[in-house]
């Protein structure tokens, strides 16, 4: 039946009437028109229904799209909010269960597909387990996985419900956000700040200071601690403290720092424990922080590298290697072997030797003139101290590759050029240069350029220019002082402050023996200088890169004065010594080297690499390796590794760290021949926890990102339930057209029956009714 005339008759006969009784009575033309209106469009809205319009709109077809609701599962969320009794954990468990508003609304229209992250993506009938004790949220990776699982298939979103807190660095501009349907992240937790003492990063660094070789920094932040008293821990793998110190009146939000300084007495791979807590308490007291797991971090220290060891070269028995020997007779750090000259090249004359004598007679009486190991008349007679067995340095100084690589560095005093063949000085520019050694020369009357190592392979490595041909002068004392640069080098000083180092170079003896350089070469750096008594000042201690290692000029020749001009019980020169030497072998390679290394991309993904290297420090072709991890359980885990395709001599591993704790690799390399080359070890710290509760704010910024390059919003959990009724409007894969008669809206009649009243209140209230 079409309606349309009789409602339009009625109309036109109804508005014209009721405006005409409301100004007939004489009620005023502003009052009169007011209440005509009212009534007039009341009348409008019922004539309206009897025309039976339609409103038409898109709406998801119910069944017939898929809906994907996510749960963060990590520990991240084991975070109490300000004022809340309960976690951000419970609080989520609450909004997940199976009587929730929010989803009953959204079940009824799509297929949900439930889902809990932490590490990896878990598919789950129902939230009713849901427990938040992930150690890791990867939160793109597992959006990833899961997009790849409803890939092709009708997908309306995804409704993420986290606190965005990622466990890695996410990668967003490499990231392919094509593969995601549109993400709706509910932001669990406040961005209130908590009451909450956070270790956010250690870090360590190794010197060559004897006194403490290692410091680990230990950076901390506090919020709502505002001038209290914060302690914080150093503790060895024993649970034993090794030092403790106090942060006093901090500051909120302001990030603090702690230096430990430390002598590993382990050689190895060391762990250690940093820990802080309020003044009065203990590591394991809550006292009021949103989390303790961030109070604690693990720390590992490789002192794995030595023995090193040090060949000492001299064309003479002198002081210089007395006191060096005796300065590293108990470094396990460093291991010296010396070959000293006692005697030079000497002729051979019938009339000096006996009858069928051919070894010279300083060896005489010994009982080995006969033997191939005495030096013969045109042979230098050379003396080899702390050797590893017989065989080492049996010829004299090395020839061969083989035999000087084995060196970690050579130290060269008080000889001439002319005493190494042309290929013996190639190979030692070679040692440095390609090998990665240390090579240092000490100033005497037989080195640098009275030493004739000017235009030798030897003289090109050194930091110095040796065409100095101006006679030294003699009866000069020199007096040491640091350089500005020398100063920020631990391994050059010898006290540990300032003041103190400068009462010691006043007390030093003066020298007067001092092979002077014109200058020093291009990237070459002077650590310390000599000022004569006539008032010159020169070079002292040079050093510089070259090649793969460093080389290090120390031009004075009697450092011995030092220790016997100081009293008997000091120890400068000796500890100077060990300084010296472990910095000239702190960045030499070893034949095996092993590092571990986190994947940024993947939280408990380590990357292993081991470089293998053959006599020559030539990369090693098929060698053998054999990986052996141990876990924080001790548990010994053998791992496949496999040669790098990029890199010759080099082979790869991985390993995924399932618990939390220290872990120990040990590399153990042999030849193709089966011939053990070294046994190395490493280690890394797994520690999840730290990137979880890196913030306890939730990370709302990475949320809306995700939003926004998906096409989602960012929703509030005070908005979940009116965001999911309102779900099915929005635009998704399969919808369908609806009609609904305006006759059916309840809105229409209320608005009707509501005009009617207004104007009924209003008459009353003029007293017209």
């Amino acid at each position: 039946m079409h309606w349309w005339l009789p409602a339009l008759i009625a109309a036109m006969l109804a508005i014209p009437v009721v405006f005409w009784s409301n100004f007939s009575k004489q009620i005023g033309t502003g009052r009169g028109f007011f209440l005509s209106s009212l009534k007039a469009i009341a009348i409008g809205l019922l004539v309206l229904c009897l025309l039976e319009p339609m409103s038409q709109f898109e709406q998801a077809k119910p069944g017939a799209n898929s809906l994907i609701v996510m749960a963060d599962a990590s520990q991240s969320l084991d975070v109490k909010d300000s004022g809340r009794s309960d976690s951000r954990a419970k609080e989520l468990s609450r909004l997940l269960d199976q009587d929730a508003t929010w989803l009953n609304q959204l079940e009824r229209n799509f297929e949900l597909r439930r889902y809990t992250f932490d590490e990896r993506s878990t598919n789950v009938v129902d939230f009713q387990d849901y427990a938040a004790n992930g150690r890791a949220s990867e939160i793109l990776n597992s959006m990833s996985t899961v997009g790849r699982r409803v890939a092709g298939k009708p997908t309306a979103g995804i409704i993420l419900l986290t606190d965005g807190n990622e466990s890695t660095d996410p990668d967003l501009a490499d990231f392919d956000w094509s593969q995601l349907p549109p993400v709706y992240p509910v932001v669990i937790g406040d961005s209130q700040p908590l009451r909450d003492l956070s270790i956010t990063n250690v870090t360590t660094s190794q010197t060559n200071f004897e006194s403490a070789p290692v410091t680990i920094k230990v950076e901390l932040v506090a919020q709502k601690f505002s001038g209290k008293t914060v302690t914080v821990q150093l503790a060895g793998e024993d649970d034993i403290v090794i030092e403790s110190q106090e942060v006093r009146r901090l500051e909120d939000g302001k990030s603090f720092a702690v230096r430990f300084k430390l002598k590993p007495e382990n050689r190895g791979v060391n762990v250690f424990e940093v820990r802080a807590f309020e003044k009065g308490t203990s590591a394991d007291d809550e006292n009021g922080e949103a989390t303790l797991v961030n109070n604690r971090r693990l720390v590992i220290v490789d002192r794995g590298k030595g023995p090193f060891r040090v060949l000492y070269i001299a064309g003479r028995p002198n002081w210089e290697y007395k006191f060096m020997r005796r300065a590293l007779a108990d470094d396990s750090e460093l291991d010296l072997v010396g070959l000293l000259r006692v005697a030079n090249k000497e002729p051979k004359f019938t009339f000096r030797s006996r009858d069928g004598e051919t070894t010279n007679p300083l060896f005489r009486g010994f009982g080995n003139q006969e033997d191939d190991t005495a030096e013969q008349y045109d042979e230098a007679v050379m003396i080899r101290l702390d050797t590893r067995d017989e065989v080492e340095l049996r010829d004299g100084f090395p020839k061969d590759a083989a035999g000087m690589f084995e060196y970690d560095a050579i130290i060269i005093d008080d000889l001439e050029a002319s005493f190494f063949t042309q290929d013996q000085k190639t190979l030692l520019s070679q040692f440095v240069s390609l090998r990665g050694g240390g090579l240092m020369m000490l100033g005497g009357v037989a080195t640098f350029a009275r030493g004739g190592y000017d235009r030798t392979p030897i003289g090109e490595s050194l930091p110095v220019y040796l065409d100095q041909r101006s006679p030294t002068p003699e009866n000069i004392d020199y007096r040491l002082d640091l350089t500005r640069e020398g100063w920020v080098q631990p391994w050059i000083r010898i006290e540990p402050t300032r003041e103190d180092e400068l009462k010691r170079l006043e007390t030093m003896p003066p020298f007067q023996t001092l092979s002077r350089s014109r200058s020093i070469k291009p990237g070459a750096t002077i650590l310390a200088s000599a000022t004569g008594s006539d008032d010159e000042t020169h070079p002292a201690l040079v050093v510089q890169r070259f090649g793969n290692g460093r080389t290090a000029a120390m031009l004075i020749g009697d450092l011995w004065r030092w220790k016997l001009q100081s009293e008997n019980e000091n120890e400068d020169l000796n500890k100077a010594w060990r300084q010296t030497l472990r910095w000239l072998v702190s960045e030499t390679p070893r034949r095996v080297e092993v590092l571990a290394e986190p994947d940024l991309s993947q939280s408990q993904l380590t990357r292993i690499r081991v470089d293998i290297r053959d006599e020559e420090f030539k990369p090693q072709l098929n060698a053998e390796l054999e990986l052996k991890v141990i876990t924080p359980s001790q548990k010994e885990i053998a791992i496949a590794s496999q040669q790098d395709s990029r890199k010759v001599g080099s082979y790869v591993a991985e390993f995924s760290s399932r618990e939390p704790g220290a872990y120990r690799v040990v590399a153990s390399a042999k030849s193709p021949e089966g011939e053990l080359i070294e046994m190395r070890e490493t280690g890394w710290v797994s520690d999840p926890a730290v990137a979880e509760f890196e913030s306890l704010q939730p990370n709302r910024d990475f949320l809306r990102q995700i939003a926004n390059e998906t096409g989602g919003e960012l929703v509030e959990v005070a908005d979940l339930e009116s965001f999911a009724s309102d779900f099915d409007a929005r635009k998704v894969p399969v919808s369908e057209t609806k009609s609904v008669p305006w006759w059916h809206r309840w809105s229409i009649f209320a608005a009707a029956i509501g005009l009617l009243l207004a104007e009924w209140g209003a008459r009353r209230m003029w007293g017209l009714a």
